[in-house]
């Protein structure tokens, strides 16, 4: 790899800052571990406008709004989608020829090194970047066809046929672009192991793991950061945190509130239920309107003061693909995680040395109640847990992994 200052580019959908949710967390580190090896550029298409101009790290930032009026080809184009060879309407959903004009001109503004592309959704991007010349990786947050696959299994008939349609055309669209970028980033071997099983012979993949900024969360593992108004610290206090319109985090929350929550009450009536993370269901509204002990928050600034109220975090997922972020941030904040074995799935961390695995609702009741009744567990677990995630998931180990997988790249 040349030693001089590398130069990238990332095209996203969202501006990936402030960083609020698992996919702009993910987006934020590779932005920062890049900006350590030269200037970072950024190309966002959505179908909003951000308030601010500029983020931290960044030296160029073009965003274009793509919800502006298309030309009467381009509107037909995306009405017979499955016609095309790589249509899909998430892949369409944040693309415009306008956009991809404006792409091809910043491309030659800032010349760069290295394109990185956040999301299998820009795909209909990289023919215009196929036209510089520098070298591209796809970022797979997750392995997308059979987690699409997934998220709509059962659902009504009149979705799974239209479903249906759609999952060829994507798994084309990530076979093409596995295979037509220089490299991709999986965030585990387990991913990694997966996209080779679908697509065979793929560029050639980079495990990097979603990591978290460890120093930036020592405020709520020492205990330093205000709590929010209202929220002191409870002993018998439960966290879920995530984007809670997201249909596996839907299922987490559902089970979380049919199933664990009411059995935990019963036991600890003064138990509290923290749902945490924007653009809550209106089930979870209603829940929290019905009991004052169901904390619904929305969008909030900063998840850390929730860390810190927080006596654990509950990861009931059964569904969803990637590492969980929330559990690294629970790691790094020193507060002890409950989670399944999906939850946890693609990450380092051992049952009973790291966090507690649990399956089904009675054990999930029974391994918080453990926490709740033995507090020194609770901090025995969390030693461990930080140690792991300050080894492995800081920003500074995946900037190791990140350099290690660039130097690759160009040797080639």
């Amino acid at each position: 790899m040349n030693t001089a200052p590398l130069k990238t580019l990332f095209i996203v959908r969202n501006p990936p800052y402030p960083a609020i949710g698992g996919l702009s967390l993910r987006i934020w580190q590779n932005i920062n571990v890049m900006a350590q090896l030269g200037s970072v550029a950024v190309f966002s298409a959505c179908r909003w406008q951000p308030t601010q101009t500029s983020m931290p790290k960044v030296d160029l930032w073009s965003h274009y709004n793509v919800d502006r009026p298309r030309s009467p080809l381009e509107q037909f184009q995306r009405k017979v989608w499955w016609l095309r060879p790589h249509g899909h309407p998430d892949a369409d959903w944040a693309y415009a020829d306008s956009a991809a004009q404006e792409l091809d001109q910043l491309l030659t503004r800032f010349q760069p090194d290295l394109v990185i592309f956040e999301e299998v959704w820009m795909y209909r991007y990289l023919a215009i970047v196929k036209q510089h010349t520098c070298r591209t990786i796809l970022v797979e947050h997750n392995v997308e066809a059979p987690l699409f696959a997934e998220k709509f299994q059962s659902s009504q008939m009149r979705t799974r046929l239209k479903v249906s349609r759609q999952l060829p055309q994507l798994r084309a669209i990530e076979r093409n672009f596995t295979h037509q970028v220089d490299q991709v980033w999986a965030c585990s071997q387990r991913d990694a192991d997966l996209l080779e099983e679908l697509y065979g012979r793929t560029a050639p993949i980079a495990v990097i793991p979603n990591g978290v900024n460890v120093a930036s969360y020592d405020s709520a593992r020492k205990e330093e950061i205000e709590i929010p108004q209202s929220l002191e610290a409870l002993q018998h206090s439960i966290l879920f945190l995530g984007q809670l319109s997201y249909s596996p985090n839907v299922a987490a929350v559902n089970w979380l509130l049919e199933s664990i929550y009411p059995k935990l009450r019963q036991k600890y009536p003064d138990c509290r239920l923290l749902l945490v993370g924007h653009s809550p269901t209106e089930r979870m509204q209603t829940a929290a309107k019905q009991d004052p002990n169901i904390i619904v928050t929305g969008k909030v600034p900063d998840v850390r003061p929730y860390l810190r109220a927080a006596s654990l975090m509950a990861v009931p997922l059964q569904q969803g693909g990637g590492t969980r972020l929330k559990i690294l941030e629970a790691f790094a904040a020193g507060c002890p995680v409950v989670s399944t074995r999906k939850g946890a799935e693609g990450l380092d961390a051992i049952a009973n040395h790291h966090l507690l695995i649990s399956d089904d609702s009675e054990n999930m009741v029974a391994a918080i109640d453990q926490l709740w009744s033995d507090p020194k567990l609770g901090q025995q677990l969390a030693q461990s847990a930080y140690e792991l995630v300050r080894d492995r998931y800081s920003w500074e180990a995946i900037g190791q992994r990140v350099e290690i997988a660039v130097r690759q790249l160009y040797s080639t």
